[in-house]
């Protein structure tokens, strides 16, 4: 903000440059002027105090404070002098200068709204919300219309995650400034923390009415479409985004929502030609087909012709990357490309993933590397001597209360106890919830949000935290998981269950199992040396049962007298090589109902996968109408309450239930298991060998019907196996020898150096 005090007429052409931001101009012409004219002394201060608001509009915050100091050495000294040299300190993150001088301002001018503002968002930057609140509330006390200070308040009050009073805080905004963009859109945002996702596409809808090139509410409104599962409009709004052109992440961004929301839709030849269509460079382009991977599979022979084509545009897109430089200028692409995607979906082909993990994780370092090589290099040793606690860290995107992360508690909660270990929590992912502040609990937690504009800060201070090992809880299930797992943040870096693949990355140095989900072979299938842990590998928590199931039967529309057969698994899970299953169950059993959960509610791919179930049904002569439900989306409560009035579990071929395993068992619900090669299809085994239960466990397709059907048709067999598994199951929860095996895999790793 600036006034204009001097009368002379050569300073009214330099007010009205200013007001119209044309500060290049303004900077020439009182460097003339200074130069040329014999000024007074205080209107000499007036020009470098015009030249401090320049310099600040066009981002040079040192030289304009030097100015400012210039014109109060000239004499000319006024609130709004001072006002400007604050938000230079402000800009600078010199925050205690800033208010000082926010402070002095208002005392020459008390009634100063842009001040007082200001100084709140001083405040704010220095996380001191109680004082900033206050602030701006009586602010908006004197000037009720200051519509600002109304939206950062409510961005404030969302930070504290008090959602309702923020919506009010926004409202007051609209209310006063109706055409205020980011009210409308933050807004929208709020009624998203809330999850009332029609109010927020409501508020997006109402923002892109006044301005529909605003890229954010574009962006947010296809993302809320996206949560209601409404595939086709978010691709509508997606397509839109991508023609604003905004930036280079945002175009990555638009790009990928499409290429989603087509897989969602089941349209994987449109995803594909969407990726070709995306660039002339071919970097480009094999990076946006890597994004291409369906979500279900119409049939093995599919899912072998994707295979194929994915693997082969990999090892291209490998040699393509061998003499990538900074300065290419298909780099930025690359780079955000790199930070937005993941093969998650590549592990459920069911295939020994080792080699293309390596591949994969060697192009995201060739690219990453350019801009992160200080990332990726080894950690110094500790010092000969140092005596300090063990600093132990984990980090994930997913750091809730997620079954990604939320498993890894069980490791580390013991040694939160132990003074001879300093724990260290890093939620790299936008959420947090009540798990979140179960890790916070455990020692220093760092909330760092990665986005590829500018990650070097965050990852500097994991760095400065001189971590002597690093968990990665699930590596694959999120870009930025991806993205660290080529870095080196820690010593030792090592990765567990949360998604059970290797990760490719010569960074990471140990995955660490469960020695029953492994076999003697098994160190050949990851990238890491794999360290078995004893039995399941997992420290897990008793699941809690809201309630007994019985209000199912009329909530979901079961039979009552029919046995429930339950396979509750993600649909990505089921590859069509197993679906004869299912039908020769229900063929031998024609009385049961096998119920599946539908994909993420999304009714397009149940309907696909009910589909391919019904043809290998039809094969069987069965009426897959009468013999599988595909249930809605269920919550915690209803999908444990299933395992209370279920027969019995089939588990998954290829990619086991667990947390589902250990939830059906929990209940004493037998799984049936037909364990595999890799340990995603080992997770069951590991908990039944744990309570001795081997009747359980198949040893190929045909046993695993006939346990299914042993069941079903011998009463007494069942009951006992219900009977054993109520006397066992506690076995499996918070099972403190891997604790100990933990802590004793953290002392092997970690030797203390001589003195």
């Amino acid at each position: 903000m600036v006034q204009h005090h001097t009368d002379h007429p050569e300073f009214e052409p330099l007010y009205q440059w200013l007001a119209s931001g044309q500060a290049d101009q303004l900077l020439e012409r009182t460097a003339q002027l200074l130069e040329s004219g014999d000024w007074p002394e205080q209107w000499r201060g007036e020009l470098f105090y015009l030249q401090g608001v320049a310099n600040n509009i066009l981002g040079q915050h040192e030289s304009a404070l030097r100015l400012f100091e210039l014109a109060q050495e000239s004499g000319f000294l006024t609130a709004y002098v001072l006002f400007n040299g604050g938000n230079s300190c402000r800009n600078l993150g010199l925050h205690q200068e800033a208010q000082r001088l926010f402070g002095q301002a208002l005392e020459l001018l008390a009634d100063f709204p842009e001040c007082r503002h200001n100084l709140c968002l001083s405040y704010y930057d220095c996380k001191d919300y109680r004082r900033a609140e206050v602030g701006f509330r009586l602010l908006l006390r004197d000037h009720p219309s200051y519509f600002q200070a109304s939206f950062c308040l409510g961005n404030l009050l969302r930070d504290l995650k008090r959602y309702p009073e923020a919506i009010e805080a926004y409202k007051l905004a609209i209310e006063h400034g109706p055409t205020y963009l980011d009210a409308w859109n933050n807004l929208g945002l709020a009624y998203g923390d809330l999850g009332r996702t029609d109010l927020a596409i409501s508020a997006y809808l109402h923002c892109l009415s006044i301005d529909a090139a605003f890229p954010h509410a574009r962006q947010n409104l296809a993302q809320a479409y996206i949560l209601k599962k409404d595939y086709l409009s978010a691709l509508v709004h997606f397509e839109l985004l991508a023609h604003l052109n905004y930036g280079v992440n945002q175009n990555v961004l638009a790009l990928q929502g499409q290429i989603s929301c087509l897989l969602e839709l089941g349209r994987y030849d449109d995803a594909l030609e969407r990726a070709d269509s995306c660039s002339q460079d071919e970097r480009i382009r094999l990076m946006a087909r890597l994004h291409v991977l369906p979500v279900l599979y119409d049939s093995t022979e599919q899912l072998n012709v994707v295979r194929a084509r994915w693997s082969a545009d990999l090892k291209r897109l490998q040699d393509l990357l061998a003499d990538l430089s900074a300065s290419d200028e298909a780099y930025p692409l690359l780079w955000s490309h790199a930070w937005s995607l993941t093969n998650f979906y590549l592990a459920y082909q069911m295939q020994d993933d080792r080699e293309l993990q390596q591949i994969y994780a060697s192009c995201l370092s060739l690219i990453l590397g350019q801009r992160l090589a200080e990332f990726m290099q080894p950690r110094p040793a500790r010092s000969a001597g140092d005596q300090s606690p063990l600093r132990i860290g984990i980090i994930s995107p997913h750091l809730r209360n997620h079954n990604g992360s939320i498993w890894a508690l069980g490791w580390l909660e013991s040694l939160a106890r132990n003074p001879s270990y300093q724990l260290f929590s890093y939620n790299v992912g936008d959420q947090e919830d009540e798990g979140t502040q179960r890790f916070a609990r455990l020692g220093t937690y760092r909330h760092l949000p990665l986005s590829p504009d500018d990650p070097m800060e965050s990852l500097r201070l994991i760095q400065s935290d001189d971590l002597d090992v690093l968990l990665f809880t699930d590596i694959g299930m999120h870009p930025r998981s991806k993205v660290l797992s080529v870095l080196k943040l820690a010593r030792v870096q090592a990765q567990g269950w949360g998604h059970p693949v290797t990760s490719g990355s010569n960074c990471i140095d140990y995955y660490l199992s469960g020695a029953d989900m492994e076999l003697a072979t098994s160190d050949d299938h990851y990238t890491e040396t794999l360290w078995r842990l004893p039995s399941t590998g997992l420290v897990y928590e008793r699941p809690v049962a809201v309630h007994d199931g019985t209000c199912l039967y009329e909530k979901l529309n079961l039979p009552s007298d029919r046995p429930l057969l339950l396979s509750l698994q993600s649909t990505f899970k089921y590859v069509p090589e197993y679906d004869h299953i299912f039908a020769r169950i229900i063929k031998n059993n024609p009385n049961v109902l096998i119920l599946f959960a539908g994909h993420m509610g999304c009714q397009v791919i149940a309907d696909r996968f009910f589909d391919r179930l019904a043809v290998a049904c039809k094969q069987h002569g069965i009426d897959a109408a009468r013999t599988i439900r595909i249930l809605p989306r269920l919550d915690y409560a209803d999908f444990m309450g299933l395992f209370s009035i279920a027969h019995h579990t089939l588990d998954t071929i290829g990619w086991n239930g667990g947390n589902s395993s250990f939830q059906s068992f929990s209940l004493h619900c037998p799984v049936v298991t037909l364990p595999t090669e890799f340990m995603r299809g080992r997770h069951t085994v590991s908990m039944l060998n744990k309570m001795g239960i081997d009747e359980l466990i198949a040893g190929d397709i045909e046993e695993y019907i006939s346990i299914c059907g042993r069941l079903l048709d011998d009463a007494d067999f069942y009951h006992s196996i219900k009977a054993r598994i109520a006397q066992t199951e506690p076995l499996l929860f918070g099972d403190m020898a891997v604790a100990s095996a933990f802590e004793a895999f953290i002392a092997c790793v970690c030797p203390p150096l001589p003195a």
